[in-house]
């Protein structure tokens, strides 16, 4: 049976996320920009239509923003039977995770990777957004894939119930 790898690999805000939301909230400024340049000839009921798009496109733009500003530098740590969060300093982030825990994968393009760090409990705080990239450490990233989709970090699956 093979061995899961222990790694630890750095995780938070780099320039290409930065570059990452920006796309995503200029596609959303072009598509209404494209929306209201196509409605032009018609304007009757159009204010209140583009009053919406553009409150969207600035609550869309504020939650991109959010998101940046959460991703602070930290390291993430599998240490073959838990996963660990910490901070530059080397506190500890977020309590120790179960075995039954896992880092969820909820966007994987291969070089960058958006995890999900889950909630600790019952009254613990929220679960946390994790941005890894390969250009971090290029030579655990390959260890950290290993580890993220390891059976290890797979939910107990009881056996089908019978019908």
């Amino acid at each position: 049976m093979n061995e899961v790898p222990s790694v630890m690999y750095p995780v938070g805000r780099s320039p290409r996320l930065g570059v990452i939301l920006l796309g995503l909230w200029l596609a959303g400024a072009v598509t209404v920009l494209s929306w209201w340049a196509d409605q032009a000839s018609d304007r009757s009921g159009l204010a209140w239509r583009l009053g919406l798009l553009l409150s969207v496109l600035a609550l869309t733009g504020w939650a991109l923003h959010s998101f940046w500003r959460t991703q602070i530098k930290r390291q993430l740590a599998f240490d073959g039977d838990r996963w660990h969060l910490s901070h530059p300093s080397g506190a500890e982030a977020f309590p120790l995770l179960t075995e039954q825990a896992q880092v969820a994968v909820l966007w994987d393009a291969q070089r960058c990777m958006l995890l999900r760090w889950p909630s600790a409990g019952q009254g613990a705080r929220r679960a946390a957004w994790l941005w890894a990239e390969a250009s971090s450490d290029p030579l655990r990233w390959h260890l950290l894939r290993c580890a993220l989709y390891s059976p290890a970090n797979r939910p107990a699956i009881g056996p089908d119930p019978e019908f």
